[in-house]
């Protein structure tokens, strides 16, 4: 029997600032490890959700490594195709918080052990009745490697495993033409695309992210709007699916969009109609913003169907 949701992509820890207000460039108490990545995030949901579930990355023989590794083994990822690199330290990232609820981010990747990903990490055999594979575009930004072990995933990888895609990727960092090249093939592939606010326009050139997203479900794929707060938008067709947030107290937003698109996958997987993969995926959403850490609130399955019976 095959997985239900395999991914690929970079494996972090996260290290924070305790407290508000304390930028990168001076000296402030941090607080961490935490395991971290946008796909790490999103398997582990999945996991935690009752998904059969399995990870493609690369870590350090370090302590970072073992974190996340322990962590998504603990929750019932299969890590066996996470190579351990003997030379490479495990990626990083720095995150700060400030008042008006923005973030500052510095990544330690490119050169780390994400960046030593290669089409060679990709063993196809094991891929096979596979349900869904989750693909990112920072994962496809990280390097050259990445980027060709995902193109080596949509050129082989046999059309009855569903290809979900989430931008997440910065114009800022390479450039509206090149981020549109780097994953049209992707999104040609895709059945199933993430995006977030302004990522549809962006890539589709349309006007609007209404509009972006439109062109897509005219291609027969199935989009699905992150919208944050205000909930998420479904696009099937012809049909446009507003589906309400959950209001809950925040107190760290990172991987809240990870853990929705695990929980939407896990809810598809299950045969669940449109509108409840989506109010499935809110809730998880909501849920995981409650804790420090981007893996901390992501619900158990029990926690999930409670929460949902609450509201």
């Amino acid at each position: 029997m095959g997985y239900d949701i395999v991914t690929i992509g970079g494996m972090l820890c996260e290290i924070m600032r305790k407290e508000l207000d304390k930028p990168l460039d001076a000296a402030a108490d941090f607080t961490g490890p935490y395991p971290s990545g946008d796909t790490p995030i999103m398997l582990n949901a999945a996991a935690r959700l009752g998904a059969r579930t399995a990870m493609i990355g690369v870590v350090g023989n370090d302590g970072f490594g073992r974190c996340i590794t322990n962590r998504l083994e603990e929750n019932g990822v299969d890590c066996s195709m996470v190579r351990i690199h003997p030379d490479a330290a495990t990626g990083v990232a720095f995150v700060c918080y400030y008042s008006d609820g923005s973030r500052n981010f510095l990544y330690h990747v490119h050169h780390a052990a994400p960046g030593m990903m290669s089409p060679e990490d990709v063993d196809l055999e094991k891929l096979k009745g596979t349900r869904w594979m989750h693909i990112t575009g920072f994962t496809m930004s990280i390097g050259k490697g990445s980027a060709e072990a995902v193109y080596k995933i949509i050129r082989e990888l046999t059309p009855d495993t569903g290809i979900s895609f989430d931008p997440n990727i910065r114009a800022e960092a390479l450039g509206v033409e090149k981020i549109k090249e780097l994953c049209r093939p992707v999104i040609e592939r895709a059945s199933l695309i993430f995006p977030s606010r302004s990522e549809a326009k962006m890539l589709t050139g349309a006007s609007t992210d209404d509009g972006g997203c439109r062109l897509w479900a005219a291609q027969g794929k199935l989009v699905v709007l992150k919208n944050g707060e205000a909930g998420s938008r479904i696009y099937d067709g012809d049909r446009v699916v507003d589906v309400p947030s959950f209001p809950v107290d925040e107190i760290d937003p990172t991987g809240a969009g990870d853990t929705f698109c695990g929980a939407f996958l896990t809810a598809l997987c299950e045969g669940k109609k449109i509108e409840e993969c989506g109010r499935f995926a809110n809730a998880a959403g909501a849920m995981s913003v409650r804790k420090k850490g981007p893996m901390e609130g992501a619900p158990s399955r029990k926690e999930l169907e409670e929460f949902l019976r609450s509201h």
